[in-house]
């Protein structure tokens, strides 16, 4: 169920997202397509299965700190449309064919167009942004906040790629990669919406912070889920990154087990990862206690979240949803 704070981002999104009558609208269909609203065709579905944890995060940050919920809403839809862009934009870069069960949509529209997708929603994204009901001073702050955050996330997808051909990847690497691949998007959520409910830059920092832990706690129980996760909660198969030769952290901890890395090393030199090798390594891989670190180190990050609030005077209810949203980001299951 949607959380009732997030319909009044969905129907912004849904309202820029309308289909024009003329030429472009085969282009628009594909952005619903993306957002789970529309099928190939442009037919109205319901299809959509992202969790709305950054656009939620930005409107509970603007409570937090004393805000309403609404001066949010531009930012938040914002911040959505980015993450949906940069997923489509993913699926390129990694040759992925499916997302939330359904063919990527560079699969529907071929490479090209799938980038140009991913750029009109770019754009989209940042005229939402400059709708915040803020003072031009802050909606500067806000934009170069945003623009920062999408530098980032460029420079996490550059390490992502580069990282598939290097050997000597360390998990020092991995958390710079994943705190601006992951970790930006979500810190630009805290912070915007901080911006946006009109807190100081001292507590803007410090959400920044909260939201940056946050992110790499949720990218590390991404990369658990991605070797132990439950098919039918993920919708891939158990191993699914062995099978794509992932560098997730579970692989870089196994590389560093002198018991693990001589088969790691076999599985990922082979032509083509089986999916019965790939299992045969995950269980081994629990037994030597790599999906154990991973949730220790979710664990601490999560601990750094919720230090980053310490201090900060915010209102009850919505610091005990950010606390909440922390326990939950290591706790999912999908």
């Amino acid at each position: 169920m949607t959380d009732p704070r997030l319909e009044a981002v969905l129907a912004r999104i849904d309202s820029a997202l309308a289909l024009p009558d003329d030429r472009r609208r085969e282009l628009y269909v594909w952005l619903r397509y993306q957002m789970g609203w529309a099928d190939q065709d442009g037919r109205r579905v319901s299809a959509r299965t992202a969790k709305g944890v950054r656009p939620l995060l930005c409107l509970v940050v603007c409570q937090a700190v004393g805000g309403e919920a609404a001066a949010a809403v531009p930012a938040a839809a914002a911040i959505e449309l980015t993450h949906e862009f940069s997923l489509i934009h993913d699926d390129i870069e990694d040759d992925d064919r499916t997302r939330r069960g359904r063919p990527a949509l560079w699969t529907i529209t071929g490479v090209g167009q799938g980038i140009n997708a991913g750029d009109a929603l770019y754009g989209i994204a940042r005229a939402q942004l400059s709708d915040s009901p803020v003072t031009p001073e802050v909606l500067v702050q806000m934009q170069r906040t945003y623009d920062q955050a999408c530098i980032k996330l460029a420079e996490g997808q550059y390490l992502d790629l580069s990282y598939e051909s290097e050997d000597d990847t360390s998990v020092e690497d991995y958390l710079m990669m994943v705190s601006r691949k992951t970790g930006a998007l979500i810190a630009a959520a805290a912070a915007l919406g901080a911006l946006a409910g009109g807190a100081p830059m001292s507590d803007v920092e410090a959400m920044q912070r909260y939201g940056l832990a946050l992110g790499v706690a949720f990218q590390i129980q991404d990369d658990v889920l991605g070797l132990w996760g439950d098919p039918e909660r993920t919708g891939k198969p158990v191993g699914s990154d062995l099978m794509r030769r992932k560098k997730s952290l579970p692989v870089l901890l196994a590389m560093d087990d002198e018991t693990l890395a001589p088969e790691l090393a076999s599985l990922y030199a082979s032509a083509d990862v089986a999916q019965a090798d790939a299992l045969a390594l995950v269980t081994q891989m629990e037994r030597r206690g790599v999906r154990e670190r991973c949730v220790q180190l979710a664990r601490g990050h999560a601990e750094t979240a919720y230090s980053a609030l310490d201090g900060l005077v915010l209102a009850a209810v919505p610091r005990e949803e950010l606390a909440g949203l922390v326990s939950r980001v290591v706790e999912r299951d999908r």
